[in-house]
């Protein structure tokens, strides 16, 4: 009768042969390949096929009239050692000339119950049992024999016995040999090396994690008695091959639009993991399907799934390995092993000897240095990332391994890297974000990120989702973003300090370059403080030279620049010139503080009136232009500073000579400026100062602004209502507008 391997009575618990290839999720099954159907595992089965033919081909080939080479495969957990110990065995059995030959027998990855040679033959005699009928009374046949004093041998004898009469023979395919070979005394080892040096009907292929003692040990047994196998991590083509096969089992678009948009992506999984199969199939899904904010928590649910496999690493190790691979792993960097002997308080020989093992292992790697005294890291640093998250210093470890994560993963990707943020402040935005998730990220992202404008938003954002969810105490672990430690050094009047500061920026954006002109400026560097205030209007050039039809636009230097007959060069061959203020301190305080005010910088309203009250009110002399008066009032009146306004009495003939004259160029910034002053007026509830303003026939501004004159009358109302009702009706809406726009400044300027 035709025998069937035992591996698929034993293991195919969730759907044995009829169930088809693609419907068992590897993921479900990643750590017991031994509950995959054969169909699914033969389909999944991509990353070790060059080892697999090797081993095969050999098998295939051998009729073990004598005996034959036995082999040992090692790698580290996850790296596919049990899958291919299947694979070797499901192809047997789908190779008719093979079966008729050959039985494979693939034991348990742990066998608890061996403890003796004697047990190996027992749990043999009932596998072949379970495989194959005609040795059904085998094990019964082979436990009768207990008791006696030969009875490890005589187990034995009744297997080939058995196997001869059958014209079999046997592979066997024992995962974990290490730990049936440490059960085993030194007769033990010395009768089952005999064995298998003399007994044709039997081959072994063995498997370990870890370099086995007897095998590297001259004076052990099975001193270079295998022919090795080593799983090395995925090569990049290999990783490619096995991200394609998982899209064909579940995420095909997804994966395909991975590798065609981001090919680097793959490889920088495959560094991550150190090219561990496992691993890579654990953290698949995070990579493909993670657009929704909630990196986090599948990381933290990768890290639970991936626990079992490194702690049978740590654990498979010896005591002092155990404590340089903790070493390692929170220096994250390359360390020396003299460093690592500090650490872990051992002899420096002695680091060297286990890193050795450690290497040989491929837990660890070295790094080549051109000296004697090389550097060494943990080789796959996800597990690094792990040990981080479940082991690290308790103030850090929520947060470093995200750190160390994104580091690896974003490494020369900042579009992929934009993306998650995005996703991230995405998920808080729609409020469906865990807090701690919020927090860490947040916390990680900021970490990694070389734009401060980003990492402000980024930390901003979180702090108020935090304190609206009402988890006011994780919000308080959000340190200060780069731009609001500027702000503070601003406010307390360290000029110098900001400038290193800010200098530092990777991001020197628009506001930032504001802010060294300002700081500059506070500093007595006016040449800096002109030169980074120009470089501000790169990007805005327009502001400078064209219409003017949105508050925010207004630049003063079309206002006070050119009506002095200053030269003004804008962008020439890609190049502003710097002739623009000719290093009129006046000029550029009022650029300044205006720039700060139509921006709606509140956390500038302070150095903008530190700014014109240093250089133009202070220097009132020296002031050549008038309209820097005029940005005087209104920086005073964002800072509630409600003075007479004798600086616009003072002034404002000179300015509204120029409003007066229809074909002047600066009517529009112009115009724009006094609206901003008189709307501002009535945003501080200055209802009356603006009511006297458009009072001075002389200044024809009830002509000029007619609906800003009428918001004025809405406010005094009630003290002259004949006015208010003088209003035509095809200006209410536009009164309406103004009234709404004066209650957005009361907003924006508060």
């Amino acid at each position: 009768m035709e025998q069937h391997i035992v591996s698929i009575r034993l293991f195919s618990k969730t759907g044995g042969k009829n169930m088809s290839a693609n419907s068992q999720p590897l993921i479900a099954t990643i750590y017991n390949p031994h509950n995959q159907s054969k169909e699914a595992l033969i389909a999944g089965f991509i990353a070790r096929k060059q080892k697999f033919e090797r081993i095969f081909r050999d098998i295939r080939d051998s009729t073990m009239t004598k005996p034959e080479q036995h082999y040992l495969i090692q790698g580290i957990r996850g790296m596919g050692k049990t899958t291919l110990l299947l694979r070797i065995a499901y192809e047997i059995e789908n190779t008719p000339e093979l079966r008729q030959r050959l039985i494979p027998i693939v034991f348990n990855e742990e066998e608890y119950g061996i403890g003796s040679l004697a047990d190996v033959w027992e749990r043999t005699a009932q596998y072949l049992g379970e495989a194959d009928i005609a040795f059904a009374d085998l094990y019964d046949n082979v436990t009768k024999l207990y008791g006696q004093d030969d009875y490890e041998q005589r187990a034995f004898q009744a297997i080939i016995d058995a196997l001869q009469k059958q014209n079999k023979k046997l592979l066997l395919l024992i995962d974990n040999i290490g730990d049936v070979l440490k059960k085993l005394d030194t007769q033990e080892e010395k009768r089952l090396r005999e064995i298998l040096l003399t007994t044709s009907e039997l081959r072994l292929i063995g498997a370990t994690s870890v370099a086995i003692e007897q095998v590297h040990d001259y004076t052990k047994p099975f001193y270079e008695f295998f022919k090795m196998i080593h799983l090395e991590g995925l090569a990049k083509q290999e990783a490619i091959e096995l991200f394609l096969k998982l899209g064909e089992t579940y995420h095909t678009e997804a994966v395909q639009q991975l590798i065609e948009r981001q090919p680097g992506r793959i490889e920088a999984i495959r560094r991550l993991t150190g090219g561990v199969i496992r691993t890579m199939v654990l953290l698949f899904e995070i990579l493909v399907e993670n657009g929704s904010g909630s990196v986090f928590r599948d990381l933290n649910i990768l890290l639970d799934r991936v626990t079992p496999l490194y702690k049978h690493r740590l654990d498979d190790l010896p005591a002092q390995q155990q404590k340089i691979v903790a070493a390692l792993a929170q220096a994250w960097d390359a360390a020396s092993a003299k460093e690592l002997a500090q650490v872990v308080r051992l002899e420096s020989k002695v680091v060297s000897a286990q890193l050795k093992q450690l290497i040989d292992n491929n837990v660890v790697e070295k790094v080549e240095t051109k000296t004697k005294n090389h550097l060494y890291r943990l080789d796959e640093r996800f597990f690094n990332i792990w040990y981080l998250m479940r082991f690290g210093r308790k103030t850090d470890q929520r947060v470093l391994w995200l750190i160390r994560f994104f580091e690896t993963m974003f490494a020369g990707d900042e579009e992929w890297m934009q993306e998650r943020i995005d996703g991230h402040l995405k998920a808080m935005e729609v409020g469906t974000l865990d807090p701690e998730a919020a927090l860490y990220l947040t916390t990680a992202f900021s970490t990694i990120i070389k734009d401060e404008e980003i990492e402000d938003k980024l930390k901003k954002t979180t702090r108020i989702y935090l304190i609206t969810k009402g988890y006011n105490s994780l919000a308080a672990n959000i340190t200060y973003s780069k731009q609001e430690q500027v702000t503070e050094i601003i406010h307390s009047g360290k000029y110098a300090e900001a400038i290193k500061f800010l200098s530092s920026f990777n991001n020197k954006n628009e506001a930032i370059l504001l802010d060294l002109s300002a700081c500059y400026l506070m500093n007595d560097e006016t040449l800096l403080a002109e030169e980074n205030l120009i470089k501000s209007f790169t990007d805005k050039k327009e502001y400078l030279i064209n219409d003017i039809n949105d508050h925010q636009s207004v630049s003063l230097a079309a206002v006070i620049g050119l009506v002095n007959g200053v030269k003004i060069d804008i962008e020439i061959n890609g190049e502003v010139k710097k002739n623009l203020f000719s290093t009129d301190k006046s000029r550029i305080a009022a650029e300044i503080a205006i720039q700060y005010f139509t921006n709606k910088l509140a956390n500038r309203k302070n150095i903008s009136f530190s700014i014109v009250e240093k250089f133009i009110q202070k220097a009132v002399n020296t002031v050549k232009d008038i309209r820097a008066f005029f940005v005087y009032d209104i920086i005073n009146l964002w800072n509630d500073y409600y003075l007479t306004s004798y600086t616009l009495n003072k002034y404002i003939d000179g300015i509204l000579s120029h409003l007066n004259n229809k074909n002047s160029i600066f009517n529009d910034p112009l115009n724009r400026l006094t609206k901003e002053f008189l709307e501002l007026l009535l945003a501080k509830k200055q209802y009356h100062t603006a009511y006297n303003y458009f009072q001075q026939e002389e200044w024809q501004l009830k002509d000029r602004f007619k609906p800003l004159y009428y918001a004025t009358l809405h406010f005094l109302k009630d003290e002259y209502p004949t006015d208010y009702l003088r209003m035509g009706s095809e200006l209410k809406e536009t009164v309406d507008d103004v009234l709404s726009e004066v209650a957005q400044m009361a907003i924006d300027y508060a």
